[in-house]
C-alpha cells in the first residue's frame, strides 16, 4: 500500500473509446437454467490469459496534464441522471470500488473502475489494460479502492500482472471485454472485496431484477464515486447485460451488482443506441478468473456467490430488506385476481409484515405474504411493511398499472397519448409537496407538519397551480418550465447542484457544499412531440425521491442512506 499526499491526488481524465471492430453481433441469449451457473473448467476460444507485466518503474502517481483529445461518451446518462454519490466509501460495496489508472505513452493515461473481488485482485474491463487506439498494453497501473475526491482512505498501490482474454487482443469482441489486475499488496484486507457470481439467464431476465452499476465518472467530481441502480435489465444475453442505469466515462470497467446483495454480475462495457452495456459474468468469465488466479498465485474471495437460504438476509444490516414485490414496480398485469406479494429479510428475523393495496390489509408474523386480489383495469399502489425482531422497519410504495392494453403505463395509454388525468394529478402532487416542503405553503391552507415535514417556520398560503395537459395534448413550455424547476430544485434541495452554479441560501438543501450544473436532457423533440420515456423517467424519479425524503418509503426494497429522508426507521 502507499501513502498518499494531497498533491498528487488530481488524475487527469481520460476517455477511451471502445474499438467494435466488428459491426454488427448476433446476440441470442439462450436460458442457462436456474440458480448459479458453475465454471465448466474449459472456457470458450479466445479466453485464454493473456498477461503483461506493467513498468512501474517510476511508482509515483500521474500528476495533473492537459486533456489529450476530446471526450467522446461511449457510455450515456438517461434523463433524469439518477446518479448518486457515496461519501463517505469506508465500507462495503463502497469501499471495495477501485479507481483505475493506466499509463499509455507520454502524458497519456486511462481513468477507468473496477472492484476488488480478492485481497490482491482487481476485476476491470479489457479496454482500460489493451487499448488498440492508443499502442496496446498499458505500461503502468494504479489502483485506488474506495476513492472519495481528495481521501483515498486505503492509499493505492501498482500491478504487478495485468490480463485480459486473447480474443480481446486479437479481435476487440465485447464479449472478452474483461481485464484483471493483480495488486502488489492485499488492498482488500483493509477494503474488503466483492464476491462474483454467474446467475442465471432466468434471474437476470427477471423484470423484478434490480441491480447497481458503480464508478468514478468523469463528468461528476475528480475522484468521487457514484452509483446507479436500475430495475429490470432491458435485456440479456449469452454474454452481455443491457442497461438503462446510468453511466459516463470513467466508469468502464466498473462493477454492475445485484442490489440485493453486493454480488458482481457484470463490468461495465461500452454504449449501444439505446442502452449502456456490461459484460455479463458467465461460465466463461468465472473460468477466465480462475485461470488467471491459478497462474499468477492470486487470490478470488468468492468465485461463487451463494444464494441467500430462506430466512438469511442477503446482507446482515440494521433495518429489513425487502427480497420479492410483486407485480414489479410500473408493471402492467392484466384485470382479474392479481397475485400481491412481498418478502423481507433481516438480520434477525422478520415477525412481522404489512401489506396493502386496493383498500385491503393482510398481515403476517413472518417475512413474506402473498394474496390473490381482484383487481378490475386502473393504477394501484400497494404498500409493505416489515418489522424485525429488534424493532427495525423498512417501508416500500410501489406502483403498477392493471389493465388489457399491453402498451399502458402510469401516465401514458397503449397508443403514447398523454393521460391528461394522471399527468396532471401527479404534477399537482409534487408541486405541491415541494412548496410545502421548502417553503411552507400549503395547497389547501391548512398545517400539515403533522403529517409532512416542512423546512419552513411558518405557514403561508398556496398559490394557483397550472394545467400541464389539456385533452391528451401537453402545453409543451408549462410542462417544461415545470419538470426543470422540479428537476432542478431537486438536485439542489438532495445533494448541492445548483442550476446556475451559485449557491441559493433562498432554497433549503441538505448539502454543505455547491456543486456544478448538470445538463437536463429534453422532453420534448424539436418539432415539440413529447418524448414519453423521458417524461416518465423523469416522473417516476421525482415520485420514488419524494416518497423516500418525505416519508422514509423507499421504492425498490432497500433503504438508501445516500439519499436524505426526514424519516426515522424504527
Amino acid at each position: 500500500m502507499q501513502p498518499m499526499t494531497a498533491v498528487s491526488r488530481r488524475l487527469a481524465w481520460r476517455l477511451v473509446t471502445l474499438p467494435l471492430l466488428i459491426a454488427a453481433l448476433a446476440l441470442t441469449g439462450s436460458p442457462a437454467g436456474g440458480g448459479l451457473v458453475a465454471a465448466s473448467g474449459e472456457p470458450e476460444p479466445g479466453f485464454t490469459p493473456v498477461s503483461y507485466r506493467p513498468a512501474n518503474q517510476v511508482r509515483v502517481v500521474p500528476q495533473p496534464w492537459s486533456a489529450v483529445e476530446p471526450a467522446a461518451g461511449y457510455q450515456r446518462v438517461f434523463p433524469p441522471d439518477d446518479r448518486v454519490q457515496q461519501s463517505p466509501t469506508t465500507s462495503l460495496p463502497a469501499s471495495a470500488v477501485v479507481m483505475v489508472a493506466g499509463h499509455l505513452v507520454d502524458d497519456l493515461w486511462i481513468i477507468c473502475s473496477g472492484a476488488l473481488i480478492g485481497p490482491d485482485v482487481v476485476l476491470t474491463a479489457a479496454h482500460c489494460l489493451y487499448d488498440h487506439e492508443n499502442g496496446g498494453w498499458v505500461d503502468e497501473v494504479m489502483a485506488v479502492p474506495g476513492a472519495d475526491g481528495e481521501t483515498w482512505p486505503y492509499g493505492f498501490e501498482l500491478a504487478t500482472n495485468a490480463f485480459v482474454p486473447q480474443g480481446w487482443v486479437k479481435l476487440g469482441d465485447p464479449k472478452f471485454d474483461l481485464g484483471l489486475i493483480v495488486l502488489a499488496s492485499p488492498l482488500g484486507e483493509h477494503a474488503g472485496w466483492l464476491p462474483v457470481a454467474a446467475l442465471s439467464t432466468e434471474e437476470l431476465a427477471d423484470s423484478g431484477f434490480s441491480y447497481t452499476v458503480a464508478g468514478y465518472p468523469g463528468d461528476k467530481s475528480e475522484g468521487t464515486q457514484w452509483w446507479a441502480s436500475g430495475t429490470g435489465l432491458l435485456r440479456v444475453t449469452d454474454n452481455l447485460l443491457f442497461m438503462d442505469a446510468d453511466a459516463t466515462k470513467g466508469m468502464s470497467g466498473g462493477p454492475v451488482w445485484r442490489s440485493a446483495d453486493p454480488v458482481l454480475i457484470g463490468v461495465v462495457s461500452h454504449e449501444r443506441a439505446s442502452a449502456n452495456v456490461a459484460r455479463r459474468i458467465d461460465e466463461n468469465a468465472l473460468t477466465f478468473l480462475e485461470d488467471v488466479c491459478a497462474d499468477a498465485g492470486c487470490t478470488i474471495g468468492s468465485e461463487r456467490a451463494k444464494a441467500p437460504q430462506p430466512g438469511q438476509p442477503p446482507v446482515a444490516g440494521p433495518q429489513p430488506v425487502f427480497t420479492a414485490l410483486e407485480p414489479a414496480r410500473y408493471a402492467r398485469v392484466a384485470p382479474g385476481v392479481v397475485t400481491v406479494r412481498a418478502a423481507a429479510v433481516s438480520d434477525t428475523p422478520v415477525v412481522q409484515l404489512v401489506l396493502r393495496v386496493a383498500g385491503q390489509e393482510f398481515a403476517v408474523q413472518s417475512g413474506e405474504l402473498a394474496t390473490g386480489i381482484a383487481l378490475g383495469p386502473g393504477l394501484y399502489t400497494a404498500e409493505a411493511l416489515a418489522r424485525d425482531q429488534q424493532g427495525d422497519t423498512l417501508r416500500v410504495l410501489w406502483d403498477f398499472v392493471v389493465s388489457d392494453d399491453p402498451g399502458e403505463s402510469v401516465w401514458f395509454d397503449g397508443n403514447g397519448r398523454p393521460k391528461t388525468e394522471r399527468i396532471n394529478a401527479t404534477l399537482r402532487a409534487l408541486v405541491e409537496a415541494f412548496r410545502w416542503h421548502l417553503y411552507g405553503m400549503s395547497w389547501d391552507g391548512v398545517d400539515h407538519r403533522g403529517d409532512m415535514p416542512t423546512h419552513a417556520e411558518a405557514i403561508i398560503p398556496g398559490e394557483p397551480v397550472p394545467m400541464w395537459v389539456d385533452g391528451e395534448t401537453f402545453d409543451q413550455a408549462t410542462t417544461e418550465a415545470t419538470l426543470r424547476s422540479l428537476v432542478e430544485a431537486f438536485r439542489w434541495h438532495f445533494w448541492g447542484i445548483s442550476w446556475d452554479g451559485n449557491p441559493h441560501g433562498e432554497v433549503p438543501t441538505h448539502a454543505d457544499q455547491v456543486l456544478p450544473p448538470e445538463p437536463v436532457d429534453p422532453w420534448f423533440t424539436p418539432e415539440g412531440q413529447p418524448i414519453r420515456e423521458n417524461i416518465e423517467a423523469t416522473l417516476r424519479a421525482l415520485n420514488e425521491a419524494f416518497r423516500w425524503h418525505l416519508f422514509g418509503a423507499t421504492w425498490d426494497g432497500y433503504p438508501h442512506p445516500e439519499l436524505p429522508t426526514h424519516a426515522g426507521t424504527r
